[in-house]
């Protein structure tokens, strides 16, 4: 195939770019334009922390749109001709009016096995749920969240050990390996849509900050499974003797360790934490 299939891709963190850099670095692919969320979160000096997509963008010199809402950059993205667009983690709502651009199809990589977890959270809900595998889905993006045809999915498994992160990780893995082929089969007409079956269907909203509170009635493994799934945003946190201790990590199995927990039914050895207003702490294992 000697035309490149042209790509915009939209995402925001380590997750998008991880699967972006791959796409760019294929020579099966050209990056036509990268769209990313706002800088909205600010360092200590309070100037903008540049998204990971962002950044990327500004190393490899791709156009680069960065809208509140997609819809104000709908006539940019009018006049560029490309074939996919593709969104990955992006988080924003895209309009029809966008969606139809593409010459072929509007995709998008969603981090579970559809029909399940549907929605913003999905790596989320699948560790509070204890579930023991994921994985990724790749979808056609239409008007309602992540209810289009299925194109393909990959699966992986959720260790004992695992936080979010590292599933973001694999997950992220996963469609560097295999997101190239399916592109490539959709492009060249061998793959075949499957639509969800409306019947198995769950969903896995935003979470709120709160939701990520402990407390010392929950049993061991419901405190364990929201460190976990919170590992990365917004942090599991519990009120401590009146101060607000956030957990990152931390395990049933008993270790050398200065901070222990006691829930309603066992204890819980912090590996990772952080009162408020103090430095991060990390402990070998």
């Amino acid at each position: 195939m000697n035309k490149k299939i042209r790509l915009v891709l939209a995402g925001t963190g380590d997750f998008s770019r991880k699967i972006f850099e791959s796409l760019y670095e294929n020579e099966l692919f050209e990056i036509i334009a990268l769209v990313s969320q706002p800088n909205n979160k600010l360092d200590r000096n309070k100037k903008p922390i540049e998204t990971e997509v962002a950044k990327f963008a500004n190393e490899t010199g791709i156009k680069l749109f960065q809208p509140s809402k997609i819809k104000e950059i709908y006539d940019d993205l009018a006049s560029i001709e490309f074939d996919f667009f593709i969104t990955a983690s992006f988080g924003q709502f895209i309009p029809n009016s966008v969606l139809k651009l593409p010459k072929i199809l509007p995709l998008n990589v969603h981090g579970s096995l559809l029909e399940n977890y549907r929605g913003a959270a999905p790596i989320q809900y699948a560790l509070l749920n204890g579930d023991k595998k994921t994985g990724i889905t790749l979808i056609e993006m239409i008007d309602k969240m992540d209810a289009g045809n299925m194109f393909a999915k990959a699966e992986i498994t959720i260790e004992e050990d695992d936080t979010a992160l590292e599933v973001f990780e694999k997950l992220a893995q996963s469609a560097i390996e295999n997101l190239p082929t399916w592109i490539k089969d959709i492009y060249e007409g061998r793959a075949k849509a499957q639509i969800q079956d409306e019947s198995k269907v769950t969903f896995a909203p935003k979470i709120a900050n709160e939701e990520a509170e402990l407390f010392f009635e929950n049993t061991v493994q419901e405190a364990l499974r929201k460190i976990k799934a919170f590992n990365d945003q917004p942090g599991a946190f519990i009120i401590n003797n009146g101060k607000r201790l956030k957990i990152f990590r931390a395990t049933y199995k008993k270790i050398k360790s200065p901070l222990s927990l006691k829930f309603k039914d066992g204890i819980l050895y912090l590996i990772e934490y952080q009162f408020e207003g103090k430095k991060r702490v990390k402990h070998d294992i």
